[in-house]
């Protein structure tokens, strides 16, 4: 198991280092002490087995501690993001109802027990560790939902480990002494790629910092520590792009891009930057655990591995299966375009306490002789004649918003709840570089409406606040009378 490996790293090499963050280095054996610290916390307030802990996501290293002290105790850790809304917060603590909430800065949320961890620690000698059975629920991360509230991918820690053993049997020559690039927020899955499987392998974690400008900081961190693994979204290249020419990242072996689809005319740029480098387009939704394919690019890829403009996402790893399915859940004939879904040990056991929600996202299907429990990523494919998945886009009004899943409808029914307009509609477009920017219309706006953008930001993440805001003064409307979201889209482009 990945939980006993880390544990190992700190008894045995307490030396090394396992992360850096805002260029302070911190060694296993300070990450060690600080988990200890915390540990003593879960026993005084009598954690149980998988109960739901919410740990304040900030960029410093009681934060991470907070993560794998309540791993290993065998409780159920939660990401809060602090700089989102503190209203979207509540939601999800409303959903998991935590019995203490940790935090490594000072924080008042009403009704909850928060423990502050900045100055807690102890001998990392008496580091407890439990071994943990495969069905323990060891992370919820929240989405975005369709209904406005939030939903919880629940992940156990049989799921995280099929994940680190899948990825690692899938060639990657990592170990010890590499230095791994971690990017992310803690709220978005990949994140667990970039500091689990480090601590997993005794390596070192460079993090970028709250706040800053992350593709700059990505770059210096990569350039100046001679990073050898860096995973981070799409859209950092073309912020990147127009430094291509000064970028030089020799010590980089392996360059993972994920989490939107991957354009590829950028990458025959992108590979004269980072020369020693495989670059891999990875995919793979937060509820099949981080990544499911892996797709190795080469600048004699073929146009066939390109639909649209975007490189196709390879095949499965592991022992994911995927099927392409038509609206009926049939599988579909060789060639044809339907909606991928997953499974297999890396696949969510469902939404927290969203049985409904799980009853449409999860199915039963027999293939190959065997039965199944199918996920529905909502993502169109089609599978050409080597077997790689060619994405062709979403079936949904789910988009990728740098990186982060965004349901259009979430920000639709936060719009629809301001009110002041007499109906909203949001839409995504895609930038001349190929980046999602969300656009909201308003049919009818009324007095009070010039308020709505700052309604949202107390209400949702940054990156799901519209980058327009259209009013019209009356939609156009199919023959059955909805709103004509072709035709609305359709106009973005006039």
């Amino acid at each position: 198991m990945f939980l006993e490996k880390i544990y190992n790293n700190i008894k045995y090499f307490p030396e090394r280092i396992a992360f850096c963050i805002n260029e302070d280095f911190f060694s296993y054996g300070d990450l060690g002490e600080k988990i200890s610290g915390i540990s003593e916390i879960l026993i005084k307030y009598k954690i149980n087995k998988s109960e739901p802990i919410a740990i304040l996501a900030n960029n410093d290293i009681e934060t991470y501690a907070s993560i794998v002290a309540v791993s290993m105790y065998g409780a159920c850790y939660v990401p809060i993001n602090p700089t989102h809304p503190k209203e979207r917060n509540i939601l999800i603590l409303n959903q998991i109802n935590p019995k203490i909430i940790l935090s490594s800065t000072p924080i008042q949320i009403d009704d909850s027990v928060v423990i502050q961890t900045k100055n807690i620690q102890s001998s990392f000698d008496s580091l407890i560790f439990k071994k943990q059975e495969k069905d323990n629920l060891l992370y919820i991360l929240f989405t975005s939902g369709s209904t406005g509230i939030p939903k919880g991918v629940a992940i156990t820690h049989g799921n995280v480990d099929a994940f680190i053993e899948n990825f690692l049997d899938a060639g990657y020559s990592l170990n010890e002494e590499d230095r791994f690039l971690q990017i992310y927020d803690l709220t978005f899955d990949a994140s667990v790629h970039c500091y689990l499987l480090p601590l997993r392998l005794g390596a070192s974690v460079y993090t970028v910092a709250q706040g800053s400008v992350k593709y700059l900081q990505a770059y210096k961190l990569m350039k100046k520590h001679d990073l050898t693994f860096a995973k981070f979204p799409p859209s950092v290249l073309n912020y990147l792009r127009p430094h291509f020419k000064e970028i030089k990242l020799e010590s980089l072996k392996y360059s993972l891009l994920g989490g939107e689809p991957l354009f590829a005319e950028i990458l025959r740029e992108w590979k004269n930057c980072v020369p020693n480098a495989e670059i891999h387009n990875v995919y793979g939704p937060t509820e099949a655990t981080v990544n499911t394919h892996i797709f190795k690019w080469n600048s004699e890829i073929s146009d066939k591995k390109i639909y649209n403009g975007v490189l196709t996402i390879g095949k499965t790893f592991g022992d994911t299966k995927a099927i392409i399915v038509d609206t009926e859940n049939r599988t579909v004939s060789e060639g044809e375009t339907g909606e991928m879904c997953l499974a297999g040990d890396q696949l969510t056991q469902g939404y927290y306490k969203m049985p409904e929600k799980n009853q449409f996202a999860f199915f039963i299907k027999e293939t190959d002789g065997k039965s199944y429990r199918f996920y529905k990523t909502g993502d169109t494919v089609f599978c050409d004649e080597d077997g790689d998945y060619i994405f062709c886009g979403r079936n949904d009004n789910q988009v990728q918003i740098q990186g982060f899943r965004v349901e259009l409808t979430e920000i639709e029914h936060n719009a629809n709840t301001f009110g002041h307009a007499t109906n909203y509609a949001t839409l995504s477009k895609k930038t001349k570089e190929g980046v999602n920017q969300i656009v909201l219309f308003a049919e009818n706006p009324s007095d009070g409406f010039e308020y709505l953008s700052e309604y949202l930001r107390k209400n949702l993440p940054a990156y799901m606040i519209p980058s327009k805001i259209i009013t019209l003064n009356k939609f156009p409307l199919t023959p059955g009378g909805k709103i004509d979201r072709n035709s609305l889209k359709m106009s973005l482009n006039d």
